[in-house]
Formats: structure tokens, sequence, C-alpha cells
């Protein structure tokens, strides 16, 4: 599937920044699904910060939550590097970035949660 993005990018219509030879962006609809999801899990934190608050809170109770919400940044980090793989890694050939877009890719794995 090609993005309205990618097609820019294939157009030779993308920003230069002094960073990168392309500036590449994030699609609209992983933006909004992603903001969506953090949101959510702020209100999950901040659901685990009122169990905090009760002295009887119960210690694997609170370990379900810290690993619901670390699912949930997982599944942000996952939908977000596959809009990069599919927008960017894999038409970097095209755009005539495969190396530049390689090295992108391996710093990007360091930081997957």
């Amino acid at each position: 599937m090609v993005t309205p993005a990618t097609e820019a990018a294939l157009a030779g219509e993308q920003a230069h920044s002094p960073e990168h030879e392309t500036c590449l962006h994030l699609d609209a609809d992983t933006r909004l699904d992603a903001s969506r999801r953090l949101k959510s899990v702020r209100g999950h934190v901040e659901g685990v910060l009122r169990m905090l608050d009760d002295p009887d809170v119960y210690c694997v109770d609170v370990l379900k939550q810290v690993s619901a919400v670390q699912g949930a940044l997982r599944k942000v980090s996952d939908n977000v590097l596959r809009a990069h793989i599919r927008d960017h890694v894999a038409t970097a050939a095209l755009r005539g970035d495969s190396e530049h877009i390689v090295d992108e890719l391996m710093e990007a794995l360091k930081y997957k949660a």
C-alpha cells in the first residue's frame, strides 16, 4: 500500500532537514491510534497511582496493572515501528536512501519496547 506520504517522498516533495537527507513523517492513522492508546495508558497509570494510595493494596494486583500498562506501551511501539517499516524502510530503495534508512532502523530497534 502506498500512502500519501510515500507518494510525496517518491515524487521528491519531501522536506529537507540538516539531520536527515529526507524528512519522513509518521502517517496520520498511526499517529491518531498511538495518541488514543497513550491517552488510555495515561488513564491506566492514574488508576495504578490511585491503587497505591490504598494502604491495603495487594502487591500482585499492582504488578498486574503495571504489566497491562507495559503491554499497551508495547503495542504503541509495535504499531509505530510497523508504520516506519511499511512507509519508510520498504520504500527506501525507490528514494535512494537505503543505507541511511537501514542505519536509522538499526538505531530505532534499540528503543523497541
